[in-house]
Order: C-alpha cells, then sequence, then structure tokens
C-alpha cells in the first residue's frame, strides 16, 4: 500500500551544494527546509561563517545585539502546480475531464525571544484556475490564518526540554498514515488548540488537544463539530535515530461522520505502534493500530496494519526496491450493531499516489515499487499498486472522507491497478520540480458503478526562501 506517495520529505527539502575546492573549514552545510516550516531553527547563523546564502539577512534578523537568542526569521513559498483529471472520481457522476493551474503563496515570521519564548504566524493565498465544477475552500482560499501559536519553554535543560504551545499550529506525526500535513492541495491542514511537546535524548512525546480548522475559502475558524486529541511518544534504540518504535492514542469525536452504513454521531478511540528503521541496505517501516469506540448506537471496531520495506544497492543511481503492503478494515454488516470501516483520520495526501483518489478506509493494497537516484539532485519512482476492497458491503471512499463508489455487494472486491512513475529535480537549493503520471485500470466492481479508467497528471514547481 502505498503509504503516502505523496512528495518525498527529503527531495521537497532543499540541499545546498558545495564545490569540490572548497576548505573544510567553510565546508558548512545548512539543515534543509522542512514540510511544517516552523519546525526549522536558524540560531546558526548567530555564526556569520555560517552565512553562505543570499537570502540569509532575512533568515536571521538580530533582535538584541549582545543576545544571539533573540532574533527574527522571515520565509515563505511560492507554488505553482497544474494537475490533469481525466475521469475524476473514476468518471462516476457525470464527471468529465477536469484540468486546472493551482497557485499557494505563504509568508511567515518566526520570532524568537531568548529560548524560552518563541511567537509564529504564518498566512497563506491559495488560488485556483481553468476547473470546471466550483472550486473546493482547500483549493480556493484567497487569504487565510495558516498558522500562528506561541510557544513557552517553561523547563529547559541541556538535555532535556519541555514546550508548550498554544493557537493554530501544523502536525506531522510518525509517517504521517494518521495525522500529516496534507501537502498536495493548496491549503495544508492546520489545528487549533494546545500542544506539549517533550524532548530528550532517544525519547520525543507529543500531547495534544485540539479542533481542525474548517475550510471555508475565507478567515477560517475551528470546526465546532470535531475534536481531535492524543498522545504520541517515540522512542530510539540508537542515537542517529535509524532504529526506533512509536506508541500512541489518538481520539475523535465527530458529530457528523458518514459511512456507508449511515450517518452519525462519532467517538473513536485509536490505538497505535510503529517500528521503523535502516539496517545494511535494508529499511522497514510496519504500523498497526486498533480502534474501538461509538457510532450512532453502534459500536466500533476497527483495525489497520501496512508495511513498507525495501532494499538499496550501493551501486550506480543506487536503486531502491520495495513493497508496501496494507490493509484496512471495512464494514461486513450495517444491521449488525457494529461499525467495522476503519478511519484514516487526518492521513497524509497523496496516500497511494499523486492523483489521490482514494482513502484508505475498506482497503486492501499491495505495491511493488523501484526508486532510483539518477544524480544527486535527480529521482524517479513508480510502481504498481493492486487494489481491492476488504468488504464487498463496505463502500470506496474519496479523500475528503464522502463515499465515492457505493457498496454494490454483488459486485467483485477488485478495484483498480494503479500504475504511477514520479519525478523529482531539486533545481537549486530554494527551487524544486516535481512531476507526476498516474493510470488506474479498472475492475468490473467500477465498471458496475459507472465509472471507468482514470488519468492523471501533474507539475509542480516550488520556490522556498
Amino acid at each position: 500500500m502505498r503509504s503516502g506517495w505523496s512528495i518525498p520529505v527529503s527531495l521537497i527539502m532543499p540541499l545546498t551544494l558545495l564545490a569540490d575546492d572548497m576548505t573544510p573549514e567553510a565546508q558548512f552545510v545548512p539543515p534543509p527546509y522542512k514540510v511544517l516550516r516552523f519546525d526549522e531553527d536558524y540560531s546558526y547563523l548567530s555564526n556569520p561563517s555560517n552565512r553562505t546564502d543570499w537570502i540569509d539577512p532575512i533568515k536571521f534578523i538580530p533582535l538584541r545585539a549582545s543576545e544571539p537568542g533573540w532574533y527574527l526569521t522571515l520565509g515563505g513559498e511560492l507554488r505553482e502546480r497544474f494537475e490533469g483529471n481525466y475521469n475524476p472520481d473514476f468518471g462516476i457522476g457525470g464527471n468529465g475531464p477536469d484540468s486546472y493551474w493551482l497557485q499557494r503563496i505563504t509568508l511567515l515570521s518566526d520570532m524568537r525571544l531568548g529560548e524560552r519564548l518563541r511567537v509564529f504566524a504564518e498566512g497563506i493565498s491559495g488560488v485556483i484556475e481553468g476547473e470546471t465544477p466550483p472550486a473546493s475552500p482547500v483549493q480556493d482560499d484567497p487569504i487565510d490564518l495558516q498558522f500562528a501559536f506561541v510557544d513557552v519553554v517553561p523547563y529547559l535543560t541541556e538535555e532535556e526540554s519541555l514546550t508548550l504551545r498554544g493557537g493554530r499550529f501544523g502536525m506531522s506525526l510518525g509517517s504521517g498514515r494518521l495525522v500529516a500535513t496534507r501537502a498536495a492541495p493548496n491549503i495544508p491542514l492546520r489545528f487549533d488548540g494546545g500542544e506539549l511537546i517533550y524532548s530528550r535524548p532517544l525519547w520525543e512525546a507529543t500531547a495534544f488537544i485540539t479542533r481542525p480548522v474548517k475550510d471555508t475559502g475565507g478567515i477560517s475558524g475551528s470546526n465546532p463539530n470535531t475534536a481531535f486529541w492524543g498522545l504520541y511518544v517515540t522512542h530510539w534504540f540508537d542515537a542517529p535515530h535509524k532504529q526506533g518504535i512509536d506508541l500512541y492514542y489518538l481520539g475523535i469525536a465527530n458529530k457528523h461522520a458518514i459511512y456507508a452504513s449511515g450517518a452519525g454521531e462519532e467517538h473513536r478511540h485509536s490505538f497505535g505502534a510503529r517500528e521503523f528503521g535502516v539496517l545494511n541496505g535494508w529499511d522497514y517501516n510496519a504500523e498497526q493500530v486498533l480502534q474501538v469506540g461509538s457510532f450512532g448506537n453502534d459500536s466500533i471496531l476497527a483495525w489497520t496494519a501496512a508495511l513498507d520495506s525495501g532494499y538499496t544497492w550501493d551501486t550506480t543511481w543506487r536503486p531502491r526496491l520495495g513493497l508496501k503492503v496494507g490493509v484496512t478494515s471495512g464494514d461486513h454488516d450495517a444491521k449488525d450493531g457494529r461499525l467495522d470501516t476503519f478511519d484514516a483520520l487526518y492521513f497524509k495526501s497523496g496516500y497511494f499516489n499523486d492523483a489521490a483518489l482514494i482513502r484508505p478506509q475498506n482497503i486492501i493494497g499491495i505495491h511493488p515499487n523501484l526508486t532510483l537516484k539518477l544524480s544527486p539532485t535527480v529521482s524517479v519512482d513508480g510502481g504498481a499498486n493492486w487494489i481491492w476492497r476488504y468488504s464487498r458491503n463496505d463502500a470506496v471512499y474519496a479523500v475528503p472522507g464522502y463515499i465515492e463508489i457505493p457498496a454494490l455487494e454483488t459486485a467483485p472486491s477488485y478495484v483498480a491497478t494503479a500504475l504511477d512513475v514520479n519525478l523529482q529535480w531539486q533545481i537549486q537549493k530554494h527551487v524544486w520540480f516535481g512531476a507526476s503520471y498516474v493510470h488506474f485500470l479498472t475492475g468490473s466492481y467500477v465498471h458496475a458503478a459507472g465509472g471507468s479508467d482514470v488519468n492523471y497528471v501533474s507539475t509542480t514547481l516550488t520556490f522556498l526562501f
């Protein structure tokens, strides 16, 4: 299963390429950009010898000459993205070909007032041109507040820290199977509430109580119908952080949940574990989740299990041959008093591929894949993903959560085979280009619902500063 084949984080983080003839003393490589920009720390620029980039003057603006911990950082993003959907939603409901242009602009300010106080704010503009149906507020939001929060650090030593965060912020937990950033659409996910972050060598823990922000196409507020809270703990077994385990609990209360079995108020609790590591060319990322709770008058018992593993050869193009396998449970009987449909919560965009047609609920997926690093700045990956329904009595869900293809109990379980190929090119430290092509070879289940094959293409050009 494609557990997050959106643009890989390691490839959207700009890298500094240094000349071979530089002296060892000058070979300072700045930390990369991050998906959540508030995770960046530019305190290293207090050392003038580390200022190697033309943009550094606005990344470290001193606020007190004698105290390097007092400084202001400015930054942002300009992203231009084209998407072509040929048979969106598998062509069901009369949706014809649709292609459009997306633009996202962000501007941020990060004020560090010593080691114990920080104020962060980021504005966002997302617009769309050329879309045939009315654009969703996730794509069309000319001006909005993306993030705005205050960090207070009441406890701090050389090895430990405790941070209290309040306001509007984003979250990306583990590999993003249940909580991530929704990076592909114009407007990423954001949450209003509080967060408690504890860190020490080999340990990190995050506790939070929030409400997701409701996308309205304007200045957005919290969704009063949904509450989301949890505790996520990571332990690494080694100092380089190559081997580790996550244990977590996530809770959600949703007054308007919708599944194939009906609509109602939902209270769901997710208990999960994730094991990950890299060893002797092998990498692995396994995750298991059990969900319980209530949906209307019914109980909830749902689950998922996924594995993403591969081997990388230390040779030309560094080929990595990988396999992703995953199962998310579906409902067996709408009248038995129990909902078995797994809820993927706030999973990362492009979970299976860049087309982002299917939500990982009631799905079995097998996805062999190959990655080639053609140069230090260019990589290509692709594969084939065979997709089935877990239960014939349950639907296939679209990424936003609505029912994309109804249950059709007499139809086969096979949904489609998705073929994808993706290119990532780091043109320059601040400029990144990506392109994707996806083709869904659909099965008789989709055909019975009036759907057909899908072609999807995207190109993305991003400037970060």
